[in-house]
């Protein structure tokens, strides 16, 4: 018999966002941090990662505010996850959050 899929409970604090674009961005980090052979949140954490998945900066230069995104980063990974957020946006439409 099949269990059905499990839902997922927002933790304490979480940040709303586009679930979907969270789930690509998240399969995203986890090749670069493959790649580079250390773990997922060494290059960036959850909190990151929703935060574009809610703001869906396509552009590396509107990425300042965004947490955990230092210039470093902003540099390393930016662009790729600028480019992801914007194929997304293509075939997705922007989920609107309240403040």
């Amino acid at each position: 018999m099949e269990k059905p899929a499990a839902r997922r409970v927002p933790r304490t604090g979480e940040i709303d966002c586009d679930e979907l674009l969270f789930e690509r961005l998240r399969s995203l980090r986890k090749k670069l941090a493959d790649e580079r052979k250390v773990p997922a949140y060494i290059v960036f954490g959850d909190t990151t990662l929703r935060a574009m998945a809610r703001t869906y900066r396509v552009k590396i230069d509107d990425m300042d505010e965004i947490p955990g995104m230092g210039q470093k980063k902003r540099a390393e990974f930016g662009e790729v996850f600028a480019s992801t957020i914007a194929a997304y946006l293509e075939s997705s439409p922007r989920v609107e959050f309240s403040s």
